[in-house]
């Protein structure tokens, strides 16, 4: 059972939760595909509302998996945000390989 969050900055009517976070944090989406990280109920504390922030966009999300700093967990909605991601290998001639993610 979720607990409600009744002092969020911005409106969680307007906003779907996308990616459940492993922290403090859980990341939501508004219907223009910006981010918004939004702290969670149980560990809001006297000014949860300062915990709330503007997070990016898709393309964020991409760079920090890409990089590796990101693995919180999505929702179906989440999913749907990162439809058509993949991954492509590249080998240079000179140097090793690495791969690349990108929306298709």
């Amino acid at each position: 059972m979720s607990t409600q969050i009744h002092d969020c900055k911005f409106n969680l009517d307007k906003l779907t939760k996308v990616f459940i976070g492993d922290a403090n944090w859980d990341i939501y989406a508004d219907d223009n595909g910006k981010l918004y990280s939004i702290g969670k109920a149980e560990r809001r504390g006297s000014d949860g509302a300062n915990m709330d922030t503007w997070f990016g966009d898709r393309d964020h999300i991409r760079r920090l998996i890409d990089k590796g700093y990101f693995n919180d967990t999505p929702t179906d909605a989440g999913l749907e945000l990162l439809s058509g991601l993949h991954s492509s290998i590249v080998t240079p001639s000179k140097g090793k390989p690495f791969h690349i993610l990108r929306f298709a």
